[in-house]
């Protein structure tokens, strides 16, 4: 195969992460749809490891960044 016949696909799957936790919560019960509040998919905030995976679009509003640490998360925002 030349270089002039390959294809590079890339799929952005970031924010899917939220939307398909937020079906899964309501499908089981939740009350609360995380598409529609200040929410974010990420490490473990009790041991403030990991990154911010995906968002909300309300968090965009917060200035919550996709990679951002959850520990400058946790210490710039107050929700």
């Amino acid at each position: 195969m030349h270089d002039k016949d390959k294809i590079i696909f890339h799929i952005d799957v970031n924010s899917a992460y939220l939307s398909w936790e937020a079906v899964y919560r309501l499908q089981h019960g939740a009350s609360v749809d995380l598409r529609k509040i200040p929410s974010v998919v990420g490490g473990d905030p009790k041991t403030r490891h990991g990154i911010v995976l995906a968002k909300s679009i309300p968090a965009k509003k917060y200035r919550i960044k996709t990679g951002e640490t959850l520990t400058k998360l946790l210490i710039n925002v107050q929700i």
